[in-house]
C-alpha cells in the first residue's frame, strides 16, 4: 500500500474540498475559484491552524486584522498565521 494519496483538481470548478479526498486529519484544503468582481464575504480566523492562499491569476484584496492587503500578480502566495483574522 503507498504511503501518499493522490487526487485531481478542478481548476475549473467554483470550490473544490480536499480533505476528505485526501484524507487529511490535521489541515483542510479548498481550491476556489473567483469570477472577477466576487469576493468571499466573511471574517474570520483559526486558533491553531495556518491559513495559506496561493493566487494563480488575477488581482484582489485580502483583509488581514483590519487591514487591506493588495494582491496584484499572477502566482502569489499569503500566509496568515493562527489567530489572525482574515
Amino acid at each position: 500500500m503507498a504511503n501518499y494519496k493522490l487526487d485531481s483538481i478542478d481548476l475549473n470548478a467554483g470550490r473544490s474540498e480536499l480533505h476528505n479526498a485526501l484524507a487529511l486529519t490535521g489541515c483542510a484544503v479548498s481550491c476556489n475559484n473567483l469570477s472577477a468582481g466576487v469576493a468571499v464575504p466573511f471574517v474570520h480566523s483559526h486558533k491553531n491552524n495556518e491559513e495559506c492562499y496561493l493566487v494563480l491569476g488575477g488581482d484582489g484584496i485580502f483583509f488581514i486584522d483590519g487591514e487591506e492587503l493588495p494582491i496584484k500578480a499572477e502566482a502569489a502566495s499569503v500566509s496568515i498565521p493562527p489567530a489572525a483574522a482574515a
